[in-house]
This record gives structure tokens, C-alpha cells and sequence, in this order.
């Protein structure tokens, strides 16, 4: 069985943890899986947006514990884990040049809700239930948990689900920003779909350098983002893409849009 599912429809890619019996736990095979699947969409010109979620009842109810007993690399250690490599699994989706959606449903649980953090957006399910448990296991979240939550929710909120590992329901989780659009548990997946193709059908080279400059945007001052985002408007302003758009404003109709 493929722990992680791939496919693309109507420029979108879905990938999908595919280990249900498990609540969609996370083992070497699924974070190497994740980050290949990234790496097929943004090597993909056909792939304009990205929706990630986990097949049944949970998004994913975080690390699976086997690898603290084995180590990431087989040798019986958890000293031995390559953190590194498995935080490079989860910043691939904040990384890739497409908008990535989170479909969340039932539990996001450690590793699970970081993974949910590192994408752009975030549909969750009435059902969901997210939480950071790695301080019951007397560790600290590692896979972004400490640094993207901040700068999702703020310092403080982060900070009291980092501390003390509580669940946040999907109201809760709303009320603070952690996820974007709450929706009947059965309507999860078809609604970050929805919103994929809306994305996919924008200017991509836009779409790139606005994700792009909003990730970054906490790593350098005020007036070094807007020598940013100033240069890199220049150029989208000589695109053929920014053409297109204001002659299909003119003649009424769709934009068709050609990532050039």
C-alpha cells in the first residue's frame, strides 16, 4: 500500500497520508513520501495549487511513536533521528512556488498539526481536533512547531499550545487563526479542492512571489520587504501574464494565464 497518494486533476495536486489504520501516523516512509510528492507538483508546470490531507477519520495523529524506538536511520537510537531531514519534508510545502491547502479532518496531533502550519491555507472539519503533544513526551515541537505557530496565531496563543499540549477544537482553532474556513467534516476535502482550482486558475508567477514575500516576511525589516516586494513587481509588471490580464479585463472574459 502507498503510505502517501499522489494525483493531479484539473491542475491541482492531492496528496493524500494513506495510513488510516494508524489515525495517518507518520513514519519514515510517509515524511520521505510527503516530501517526494511535493517535489513531483513543484517540478510540475501543470500543477497550479496543491491540497494535502489524510484518507479517513484523521488528518494525522502525529509521529509515529515506532521511530523513537528505531531512530529515523534503523539503528535502535532516537539520538539517532535526523531532525533536520524531517523538518525539510514539512518546509517543502511552505517552499513549493504553488498555494498548498491543508484538508484537515478529525485529529492534527503533533507532527500532524505542524505539517498543517507549514502549508498556506487551512480547511478544517467541525470534527477536527488540533493540538502540539510533544511536551508530554518531555520534548519540544521540532518540525516548525516553535517557529511557524507564532507567526500563524501570535506569540502567546502559540505559546500556550506549545506549553501545554492542549487540543483546540475546529470553532476554537477558527477564532484564532489557525485555520482559515471550518466546514461539515464531509464537506473538508471537496471544499480545499474547490478553493485549489480557484487558486490554480490565478497568474501562477504571481501567485509564487506572493507566497514567497508573506513567508518571509517576519525574516527582514519593514523596508527591506518593500524594496521587495517593489522589485519583484517590476517584473511582473513586464510579464505577459499582467498582459493578459488587463486585456482579458477589457474584453470581459476569463484570464488565461500562461506562467510567462
Amino acid at each position: 500500500m502507498t503510505k502517501v497518494r499522489y494525483e493531479v486533476a484539473d491542475g491541482v495536486a492531492i496528496v493524500t497520508l494513506n495510513r488510516p489504520e494508524v489515525l495517518n501516523a507518520m513514519d519514515r516512509d510517509v515524511f520521505f513520501g510527503l516530501r517526494e510528492a511535493a517535489g513531483r507538483a513543484g517540478e510540475d508546470p501543470a500543477v497550479r495549487a496543491l491540497v494535502l490531507t489524510g484518507e479517513g477519520r484523521a488528518f494525522s495523529s502525529g509521529l509515529d511513536t515506532s521511530l523513537f524506538a528505531t531512530g529515523i536511520d534503523g539503528g535502535g537510537n532516537p539520538l539517532s533521528l535526523d531532525i533536520a531531514a524531517l523538518q525539510s519534508c514539512f518546509s517543502a510545502y511552505e517552499e513549493i512556488g504553488v498555494p498548498t491547502i491543508a484538508a484537515i479532518r478529525g485529529p492534527a496531533l503533533g507532527g500532524g498539526i505542524q505539517l498543517a502550519a507549514a502549508c498556506d491555507l487551512r480547511v478544517a472539519g467541525d470534527d477536527a481536533e488540533l493540538a502540539v503533544y510533544e511536551i508530554r513526551w518531555g520534548i519540544i515541537p521540532d518540525l516548525g512547531g516553535t517557529q511557524r505557530l507564532p507567526r500563524l496565531i501570535g506569540l502567546g496563543r502559540a505559546k500556550e499550545l506549545v506549553l501545554t499540549g492542549r487540543r483546540v477544537g475546529a470553532v476554537e482553532a477558527l477564532a484564532w487563526g489557525l485555520v482559515n474556513r471550518v466546514v461539515p467534516a464531509d464537506q473538508v476535502l471537496d471544499e480545499a479542492i474547490g478553493w485549489a482550482r480557484e487558486l490554480a486558475a490565478g497568474p501562477p508567477l504571481a501567485l509564487s512571489a506572493a507566497k514567497r514575500l508573506a513567508t518571509s516576511a517576519f525574516d527582514v525589516p519593514v523596508s527591506g520587504g518593500l524594496e521587495r516586494e517593489a522589485m519583484i513587481n517590476r517584473r511582473l509588471l513586464a510579464s505577459d501574464d499582467f498582459r493578459e490580464a488587463v486585456v482579458a479585463r477589457f474584453e470581459k472574459r476569463a484570464p488565461r494565464f500562461n506562467a510567462r
